[in-house]
């Protein structure tokens, strides 16, 4: 039997680890509902725009995605990473380093192909740069699709393992 410091210690790191991958889940989630979002409407709507008012738009579109997008992307890696590491001392390594690769993999495309078509866009309206935009944004679809799974997964198989403790008892 655990000593009761021991048990409290335990579950107060069990209840850290739980509080941050519910986080990751709505984080994630969140930022999957937004790029289905901006796939399906907004970045098919930049070809209706009147070339006359695009760079305004695109500005504004860019600042204010920004403001959302930011600090949620910055929380899901931070959580990612931390609750991988926490993930690597169980049977659940390789989903924690999948989810962590997926979000980093979201990170580099996010980085090197969309932000630079953005800074295209920036200048004017092209429908070339716009058309690669939608294509390429696919990508960050599927990524943040099997991530939203991926911790809808671990959380599934954690209350499970949870629940059939608790059963045993």
């Amino acid at each position: 039997m655990d000593h009761p410091d021991t048990r409290a210690k335990k579950d107060r790191f069990e209840y850290t680890v739980f509080a941050l991958l519910l986080v990751q889940f709505f984080v994630t989630s969140a930022m999957g509902g937004i790029i289905w979002f901006v796939q399906m409407v907004t970045y098919p709507q930049f070809a209706e725009i009147p070339a006359s008012e695009f760079i305004s738009y695109h500005l504004n579109y860019s600042h204010q995605i920004t403001r959302v997008v930011a600090p949620l992307m910055v929380i899901e890696l931070f959580t990612t990473c931390a609750f991988a590491s926490v993930l690597w001392r169980t049977s659940l390594r390789i989903p924690g380093l999948i989810g962590a690769l997926l979000a980093i993999a979201t990170w580099a495309v996010t980085g090197l192909i969309q932000v630079p078509q953005h800074g295209a866009l920036s200048l004017g309206k092209d429908l070339e740069t716009i058309n690669a935009l939608v294509a390429c944004n696919w990508i960050r679809v599927c990524l943040w699709s099997a991530r939203s799974l991926l911790v809808g997964w671990i959380i599934f198989v954690l209350f499970r393992k949870s629940a059939l403790v608790e059963l045993s008892k």
